[in-house]
């Protein structure tokens, strides 16, 4: 049956790998464009990557989350059960990583930020229609480049996020399969799920099936997860619970 998965951070850091992930992943699906509108939203995206970049040191805790999920990997190589071929390859993987987030030198996208190009984009970007061509003559010309040079430029700008970007995937991935989903059902759209507290919780994921015509609204924190689904007015955009039973499956995801 076909999924549709919704996410709940339960941390800053892991909220901020989310945003990375989901931005870089608009990314990929641009670059594989070669129009200029694509290679106009993919300027957009990374303006938006370095914002997410200067809120927190994401280096710092990326490092961080790989040190501590080394730990537990290393950890568990001991339990028999375990893949110890997988295993030597992930904490290899993490090895390579952590050394090319030390020796990275600077902060992630400060190089976009040398860019003129870039900061007139940006300065202009959150006004309503001011990227047309009397705003901003340089983006036009740039825009009207054979799709070769802009992908070249792109692909320029891309490159020092490249450590920021891989350590990133990693440390979501490990999360999200820390644990197997198990199937709940929501009592006329409502359910609720206490934590144990003494368990490091990072991540709530919720299993739906694709073409269901509702949807999760999710809320945690460190004592409870509360889960509501949703029907939406798609004339009004009016939410409202369903009044009916909803089977799912859950997954409190910890490393």
């Amino acid at each position: 049956m076909a999924a549709h998965i919704f996410e709940q951070p339960l941390n800053e850091r892991i909220r901020a790998c989310l945003r990375l992930e989901y931005l870089f992943s608009r990314m990929a699906q641009h670059r594989l464009d070669d129009s200029p509108e694509s290679a106009l939203c993919a300027i957009l995206i990374l303006i938006e990557a370095t914002d997410v970049l200067g809120r927190i040191d994401v280096k710092r805790e990326l490092i961080k989350e790989l040190e501590r999920q080394q730990a537990k990997l290393l950890h568990m190589a001991h339990t028999p059960q375990v893949n110890a071929e997988k295993l030597h390859r992930l904490l290899d993987q993490q090895a390579q990583l952590l050394d090319q987030l030390h020796r990275f030198s600077g902060a992630p996208g400060a190089h976009l930020k040398q860019n003129e190009l870039i900061n007139a984009i940006r300065q202009r970007a959150s006004i309503p229609g001011a990227l047309c061509s009397f705003d901003l003559p340089a983006l036009h010309y740039w825009l009207s480049l054979p799709a070769s040079e802009r992908q070249d430029d792109i692909e320029g700008w891309l490159a020092p996020l490249a450590p920021i970007t891989e350590a990133n995937e990693l440390v979501v991935q490990l999360i999200r399969t820390s644990v197997q989903p198990a199937p709940q059902r929501a009592e006329s759209g409502f359910f609720q799920l206490n934590l144990d507290l003494g368990a490091p919780y990072q991540l709530i994921r919720v299993i739906a099936e694709r073409n269901a015509p509702y949807y999760p609204e999710i809320s945690a924190s460190k004592h409870r997860v509360t889960v509501r689904f949703m029907q939406m007015d798609r004339q009004t955009g009016h939410p409202y619970q369903v009044n009916f039973d909803v089977p799912f499956e859950l997954a409190a995801c910890q490393l």
